[in-house]
């Protein structure tokens, strides 16, 4: 397993935002499941807030790879959170761990047939 620390901000003191986390990933035919989230910005087909945390508690907060990017893309900040991409036989391929606003750590798998952690 690689894992890999990357501060939230940056050092002009802006946010490094999920989206760009994402970058670091090829598209993929993954699960991407939020199992928990702290945030600010637009949630999934216009939920509020307390609504979108149901769906997280209930384990309905799943994407695909083009759902969790535009998840991201809606997002103005992670502040806390936890999100597992599983491959197609259910296996864990990485997790993304978001830290009280401070850093993501992001553990990547060995899973055969997909570059864990390639740059675009």
């Amino acid at each position: 397993m690689l894992v890999e620390t990357i501060p939230m901000w940056t050092e002009r003191g802006t946010p490094v935002l999920l989206r760009e986390i994402l970058t670091r990933f090829q598209s993929n035919d993954w699960r991407w499941h939020l199992e928990e989230f702290d945030g600010i910005g637009r949630f999934p087909d216009g939920l509020t807030w307390t609504e979108f945390q149901a769906e997280v508690e209930n384990g309905a907060a799943v994407f695909d790879w083009d759902g969790i990017q535009q998840f991201a893309d809606g997002l103005d900040q992670m502040i806390d959170g936890r999100i597992v991409a599983t491959d197609v036989n259910g296996a864990i391929a990485l997790t993304i761990e978001a830290r009280d606003s401070t850093e993501y750590e992001i553990a990547i798998a060995s899973v055969p047939g997909h570059p864990a952690g390639t740059s675009h």
